[in-house]
């Protein structure tokens, strides 16, 4: 296809996602204008769990009751160094270093501009929240890639997904090696409480655990594929998934799905995926319109390579 047909191509999504971003971004703005503090707020609580256990106290005590700390104890260790910062540099830090990463994502990835305002980056940045980081260590790759699954254990699959098995073997050897640091004992008394708070802390529309739902969505996954699956599904598979997890599957989503993911409607999460999958069965089949092709990238290797290029 030639070049000047690719904008052609691209055209209807890339009016449809800024659409669908300005939407989604409502919340996380609103929030802002609503309460300051909340801005860089995820970061401070790590950091005072951090400064919680380096004090020899419990750092799942640490947080406001609707967002009190339940990372697993390498977590601590990542911000063990913030310590030493007054809470406002540190919010700073982590929300300017949110988005140096999303920024670097963006142009590694070759998306449009207008990628800075999908929602989950967006609440990612105005939280200072590590997401970010687990996507840039997944797209950087490299032996050390692994460790962020010690962090966040849901970036195994995308690790799965690449057969980084070098990295992967690199994570357990690390992970076994802070078991004498860190307050793995402490965490495991402690499960059944973190377990719940996840569960009321989570917004994400995962439909763990219910099997008829998870069913569907294996089902989907299986047209799908089983890459782009494993990058895909820890916003619907992964236990009480938050919504923020949708910022590492950026670099397989289609324009279809980022456009309904970036929607404030955490129950559209599993039929976003479904409605691709059938959309790639009736592809297999029959052509789709042009546009609609691209919108489910379908015959690339990542479904949005195609429109990646075209955009």
């Amino acid at each position: 296809m030639n070049s000047g047909a690719q904008p052609m191509r691209a055209r209807p999504w890339n009016i449809i996602l800024p659409i669908a971003f300005a939407i989604g971004c409502v919340p996380s703005i609103l929030a802002i204008f609503l309460d300051f503090r909340g801005v860089g707020s995820h970061a401070v609580i790590y950091t005072d769990a951090a400064a919680t256990w380096l004090a020899g106290g419990n750092p799942w005590s640490v947080g406001p009751p609707a967002a009190m700390f339940a990372g697993p104890p390498p977590m601590l260790l990542l911000f063990a160094p913030f310590t030493v910062l007054p809470i406002d540099v540190n919010r700073l830090v982590w929300v300017l270093g949110a988005l140096a990463m999303v920024l670097w994502t963006i142009r590694r990835l070759g998306l449009p501009g207008y990628w800075l305002a999908f929602p989950p980056f967006v609440q990612a940045i105005h939280l200072g929240h590590p997401e970010p980081l687990v996507l840039v260590a997944l797209i950087a790759g490299g032996a050390f890639s692994g460790l962020i699954a010690l962090v966040k254990p849901y970036a195994g699959l995308g690790l799965l997904a690449e057969r980084r098995w070098v990295a992967i073997a690199v994570a357990c050897l690390v992970g076994i090696a802070t078991i004498p640091i860190l307050p793995w004992g402490l965490f495991i008394d402690q499960l059944p409480t973190i377990a719940g708070r996840i569960v009321t802390q989570s917004n994400g529309g995962s439909v763990f655990p219910q099997p008829v739902l998870m069913l569907i969505a294996v089902a989907s996954f299986a047209v799908i594929g089983l890459r782009r699956s494993l990058w895909l599904a820890t916003p619907v598979l992964w236990p009480y998934a938050q919504s923020m997890y949708k910022v590492m599957t950026v670099p397989f989503l289609s324009p279809l799905i980022a456009s309904i993911w970036a929607l404030p409607v955490p129950a559209a999460t599993l039929p976003a995926v479904v409605v691709e999958a059938v959309l790639i069965g009736v592809a297999r089949r029959r052509p789709l319109p042009q546009w609609l092709s691209t919108g489910i990238g379908y015959g690339s290797t990542a479904a949005g390579s195609t429109w990646m290029r075209a955009a």
